[in-house]
Order: structure tokens, then C-alpha cells, then sequence
């Protein structure tokens, strides 16, 4: 699992790639607080890369989502594969975090906050 971050119109890009699972959900937790905490309360975290989510990983990222939102901003994720949708799906995911198609679409809307 690597993580990438980057800045666009103020907003931060966190790219995720390959599994996130148990055995590195703790430093997906790590990362995506450490933005937050930075005082970035905008955040699009990017499953494009992203292979396979567990629930621990995606405790990791509704912990970071609650805390975006403590700060009064809002975390979005984007471009999921079908296999990660459908996992984020199941889960009730989308009823806690809006998911999706595009990177831009998840930057335009954190723009109008």
C-alpha cells in the first residue's frame, strides 16, 4: 500500500494504492488524520489504485471522514473500482461518505463549501 498526497485549488488529494487491509490500516488512519490535523478540512481521498478494502481499512477512512467533518469540512472519495464499490457498498459506505466517479467531481463540489 502506498499513499500519495497532493494539492489542488486548496483541496488535498490522497492517492491510495493497492490493498488496504489490517496490516496497513493503521497507517492509512495515520496519514489521512495527519491531513486533517494539518488543518485540511477539504479531502478527496482517491480509490482509483486501490485493490481490496477490509473493514479495518475502511474504519481508517470513516475515522478520518468524522474528524473532516469535526473541523466543518468534508472527506469525498473517488473513482472506485467495481470490486471496491461494491465492497464500500455492502458495507453502507455510501450512506456515510459520497463516493464518486471522478476525481473532478469530488473537487468541484468541496470547491462550494
Amino acid at each position: 500500500m502506498n499513499t500519495l498526497k497532493r494539492q489542488i485549488d486548496g483541496i488535498t488529494v490522497v492517492d491510495l494504492s493497492g490493498r488496504v487491509d489490517s496490516s496497513v490500516s493503521g497507517q492509512v488512519m495515520d496519514d489521512l488524520n495527519e491531513v486533517v490535523g494539518a488543518g485540511t478540512a477539504k479531502l478527496v481521498v482517491n480509490l482509483q489504485n486501490v485493490t481490496y478494502i477490509s473493514s479495518a481499512g475502511l474504519r481508517s477512512i470513516l475515522v478520518a471522514a468524522k474528524l473532516a467533518k469535526s473541523s466543518k469540512g468534508e472527506m469525498r472519495l473517488c473513482q472506485a473500482s467495481d470490486l471496491v464499490r461494491k465492497i464500500l457498498e455492502e458495507s453502507g459506505f455510501t450512506n456515510l461518505i459520497r463516493i464518486d466517479d471522478h476525481e473532478g467531481q469530488s473537487i468541484a463540489a468541496l470547491r462550494t463549501l
